[in-house]
């Protein structure tokens, strides 16, 4: 995974600010802004890892090591001073949204732990080295109490989507659809997609909204234009659009998968952000995959990193053995720490090698 991208969002967002001098002339300067946005998306992120299973041990000692080299304690007590200077404090807030917003956008597919590590160790966030000026000891805060120590190693919780259990007891079938959109170079590729069919005859052609946040009926009332009806009709099936009935292009649905149906592959789904769309060169992502065996073993491993042009830092978690079984739609795992995860699964169980989807994140096959 590769890092520097908040350094460069930072810089993007803060072209033309003028330092303004007053009680403590330092804060307006570009360097304690730029710390201030490192800490502050750090903090998003550790707060949201330390909801969920926490820091392993590991890395709970890595940025308890960073926090305690780079004065970010004194950084982050000063971080309510922004409230005096309203234009570089809505800088920030926009800065901050640009780099947690695409993430976040994803987050059944994002591990916040691993990215918190990342954004700890990228080279802008090493204060004490690139801007030391900003935590010398003439510009310490008063004390404050010490935080609480980073949580030990917690097991892994169960993995398991809201409502999953429930949504898969809805779903009738699943069935595939087409349509065309342009590919790399500008060329119109045909795009194979699935569509899930709902017992009370509705149907989602968003897989993606089996992971929405809220669940599915939120997902419908926030995008409408995703959901439709659906029928048999002479032995096919047939979507409503645009006030008439269009048959689907493949006529095999399922109900479920077939009984001892078993992967095979590496599978791994990517999401992050940068600022690469805009002329930068920076990336932040974030990878979540799946390692399947026929025999019934799988490995899951998750990893966060950051580049620019000349740095690339990578922060990969161990991998979690276990075994794993396929039954109706629902993908059970039982790792060997005892931890365990419930996913919907849908794949084409006549051709399970390119693509799957859990939970309705998608998880392409991978040579490595």
């Amino acid at each position: 995974m590769r890092v520097n991208a908040i350094a460069m969002t930072l810089v993007m967002s803060l072209a033309g600010v003028q330092v303004v001098y007053g009680q403590n002339p330092d804060i307006t300067s570009e360097a304690f802004m730029k710390a201030a946005l490192v800490v502050r998306a750090f903090d998003y992120f550790a707060t949201q890892c330390q909801q969920g299973s926490g820091f392993n041990a590991g890395d709970a000692a890595k940025v308890q090591a960073w926090e305690k080299a780079n004065g970010v304690a004194q950084i982050r007590a000063r971080l309510p001073e922004f409230d005096k200077y309203p234009t570089q404090k809505r800088q920030l807030d926009t800065a901050l949204e640009a780099i947690i917003k695409p993430v976040t956008s994803q987050r059944a597919n994002v591990d916040v732990c691993t990215i918190a590590v990342s954004l700890s160790q990228l080279p802008d966030a090493q204060f004490a080295k690139v801007s030391p000026q900003i935590i010398s000891s003439g510009s310490q805060p008063p004390k404050t109490p010490k935080k609480a120590p980073q949580q030990a190693a917690k097991k892994p919780e169960a993995v398991t989507s809201p409502g999953n259990n429930e949504i898969a007891k809805q779903i009738d079938s699943f069935g595939f659809n087409s349509r065309t959109k342009m590919g790399i170079g500008g060329f119109l590729t045909t795009d194979i997609y699935p569509v899930v069919l709902f017992r009370n005859g509705e149907a989602l052609t968003n897989v993606e909204g089996l992971a929405f946040k809220g669940g599915i009926a939120a997902h419908k009332r926030a995008n409408p234009d995703e959901w439709t009806r659906w029928r048999r009709q002479g032995g096919k099936i047939e979507l409503a659009n645009k006030g008439e009935w269009k048959a689907l292009p493949f006529s095999k649905t399922y109900p479920k998968l077939p009984d001892n149906f078993k992967l095979n592959g590496l599978f791994r789904s990517i999401s992050g952000t940068g600022n690469v769309a805009i002329g930068g060169s920076d990336s932040v992502v974030a990878w979540q995959q799946y390692r399947f065996f026929p025999d019934g073993r799988v490995l899951r491993g998750q990893g966060a990193g950051a580049s620019n042009e000349s740095v690339a830092i990578n922060s990969v978690a161990p991998n979690q053995r276990g075994t794993y079984r396929v039954q109706g739609l629902t993908l059970y795992i039982t790792y060997d720490d005892k931890s365990s995860e419930r996913r919907i699964l849908i794949t084409d169980p006549q051709d399970p090698k390119s693509v799957i989807w859990l939970d309705g994140v998608s998880y392409v096959q991978r040579k490595r």
